[in-house]
């Protein structure tokens, strides 16, 4: 999986993403699947009283640490993107996992 966005709310998946973390039986916090593990964009508002910045923060340990992005907008409560800097944070994420292919091009080499 390239990427997950989450916006005003954390993630739940019917499967395991890539280098998620679950709780077992005992309590401890363990990796679920071995795979590369899969980038994840967190929004939130600072005036977000659902999912507030702090829960955003917590959410990050069911993920692999370091392919987090936790973005807060300030001034936003629990909504949907509203703004062009959100939307700016979004197409930034997006660009740096998408891969473009010229595939008018391909096959075509000798």
């Amino acid at each position: 999986l390239g990427g997950a966005i989450c916006i005003a709310g954390g993630i739940q998946t019917k499967d395991d993403l890539p280098g998620m973390k679950r709780k077992d039986a005992k309590g401890q916090i363990s990796s679920t699947r071995k795979n590369e593990p899969t980038n994840v964009l967190i929004i939130t508002g600072s005036e977000d009283s659902t999912y507030p910045k702090e829960a955003a923060q917590l959410s990050k340990q069911f993920y692999h640490p370091s392919k987090v992005q936790i973005h807060v907008q300030k001034g936003k409560g629990h909504t949907m993107i509203e703004s062009k800097d959100e939307m700016q944070v979004v197409m930034e994420f997006l660009a740096k996992r998408l891969v473009r292919r010229m595939v008018s091009m391909e096959g075509k080499s000798r």
